[in-house]
């Protein structure tokens, strides 16, 4: 059996009521926290308090910093990695690691290096790399 737009109508119209009531809560939890007393004389704006930011602001800010931080990978892609030493303190072995491949002179990886790690940075390039991809010439250009 179908539901009634009646009850459905009445049950927004209570959700309504209930969201306006915790919203004020919710105000005055947010102004003790911050510090804002609501008296007259002292009050003070959010905007002085804190800083108000759009849900657009916040993607672009996220989109530019995985961009620079894809960017430095590929700088480091590009780079030749260098030869840096590192002694074991427990066995006293040197191992000679490269930098851009971070395996040890007999092809092991260091204790740290997370394999799972590594394939997930790889993929996030790979997809920002299809992403800038812009293909010149289609089979929809040709001109006929």
């Amino acid at each position: 059996m179908g539901r009634t737009n009646r009850s459905r109508k009445r049950r927004e119209e209570m959700s309504k009521a209930k969201k306006a009531r915790y919203d004020v809560k919710e105000l005055a939890r947010l102004k003790k926290t911050l510090g804002i007393m609501d008296t007259d004389e002292d009050m003070k704006e959010l905007s002085e308090v804190a800083t108000v930011k759009t849900a657009k602001e916040l993607k672009i800010e996220k989109k530019s910093k995985e961009e620079a931080e894809l960017e430095h990978e590929l700088q480091e892609q590009r780079e030749k990695g260098e030869n840096i030493t590192v002694v074991n303190e427990k066995t006293g072995k040197v191992h000679i690691y490269n930098s851009k491949t971070l395996k040890d002179q007999h092809g092991s990886y260091p204790p740290w290096y997370k394999p799972k790690k590594t394939a997930k940075r790889i993929r996030k390039r790979d997809h920002a790399r299809t992403k800038r991809f812009k293909q010149t010439w289609t089979v929809t250009n040709v001109p006929l």
